[in-house]
């Protein structure tokens, strides 16, 4: 790190965009978890209309950053509307502490969630996986759309469901392969081979009897202590992957409120990221229903905003 001492703080947006590529933002992930475990520390506080998440992590090798972001989900809903996740995240040079970066918020949560997902994936999806249901409408619904497409080229049958039918149908629009809108969770979820949810419910809109041998679960939208998108049924039969067990045992409502009634224990959780990583395999079973968690974590952050920081800097 001792090359970044002479860099001027640059503020990195939107108009990186065009500069990022999801193939090399899972590689991105996949590199980092080679590194030391990182150190981390989420705070959640509520708001008037939503709440303020501040994330933070150091890992050996990599620096430091923080993150802080508010969450508003109605804010689409506004007029005009305003997205719903809104913030900052500041890079920290590891040698002398002084700061490197500071990248949009939304850029970075978008990027680095995606490809968290991805990379579980990666090692828990059907490789010949045809089938995707995606349940949400938010812009990381979008993301995870592009993203599985790029992932798994064989996906043909592609749907997609929300409790707003209108913005599914525009999402829709917007992409450059053919994508189902669906009238419901469930007509969505039977039959396909991976599920990706990205939604703000705070109960389970996916159940577990919906699902065929083999699928791939990947829980995305929950983010907070009260909320979750899968139901005891699915949680408590599915084999269990986070991609941080710091992150998400003790603070995501999804595994938390199960482990809290007894429905499961932590020892179900079978690994995280930093497990399937090293183990540089395949993990599951031809009919093994997999679930991965995806709860998100500032090591994620840091780890993506290198991948900003060097692209930015080729430009």
């Amino acid at each position: 790190m001792s090359d970044t001492a002479k860099t001027a703080l640059l503020i990195l947006g939107p108009e990186l965009t065009d500069q990022l590529n999801w193939a090399d933002a899972v590689e991105v992930l996949r590199k980092g978890h080679m590194f030391p475990r990182a150190a981390i520390s989420d705070m959640l506080m509520p708001m008037a209309e939503g709440e303020l998440l501040t994330r933070s992590a150091a890992i050996p090798g990599l620096g430091a950053g923080t993150k802080s972001v508010t969450i508003c989900p109605d804010n689409p809903a506004l007029s005009p509307p305003a997205p719903s996740v809104q913030g900052l995240f500041t890079l920290f040079d590891e040698d002398r502490g002084h700061p490197l970066a500071v990248i949009d918020g939304a850029l970075l949560t978008f990027w680095k969630t995606v490809a968290d997902s991805l990379l579980g994936a990666s090692y828990l999806a059907p490789s010949d996986a045809k089938s995707l249901a995606v349940i949400g409408t938010g812009p990381i619904a979008k993301g995870l759309l592009e993203g599985y497409v790029t992932l798994f080229p064989e996906l043909t049958d592609i749907r997609i469901w929300g409790r707003t039918q209108q913005r599914a149908l525009a999402i829709a629009d917007e992409m450059t392969f053919p994508v189902a809108v669906c009238d419901s969770a469930e007509d969505a979820v039977r039959g396909a081979d991976v599920v990706t949810s990205a939604t703000a419910s705070r109960s389970p809109v996916i159940k577990g009897d919906w699902l065929k041998p083999g699928a791939h679960i990947d829980l995305v939208g929950a983010h907070g202590p009260d909320m979750r998108e899968a139901d005891d049924a699915l949680i408590s039969s599915a084999s269990l992957f986070v991609d941080s067990r710091e992150t998400v045992l003790e603070h995501i409502g999804e595994l938390r409120i199960p482990i809290a009634e007894k429905v499961i224990s932590p020892a179900d959780v079978r690994g995280d990221l930093y497990d399937l990583v090293m183990a540089d395999s395949r993990q599951r079973g031809d009919d093994e229903i997999t679930v991965f968690k995806n709860g998100g974590g500032a090591h994620l952050d840091l780890m993506m905003a290198w991948y900003c920081l060097e692209q930015a800097s080729k430009h």
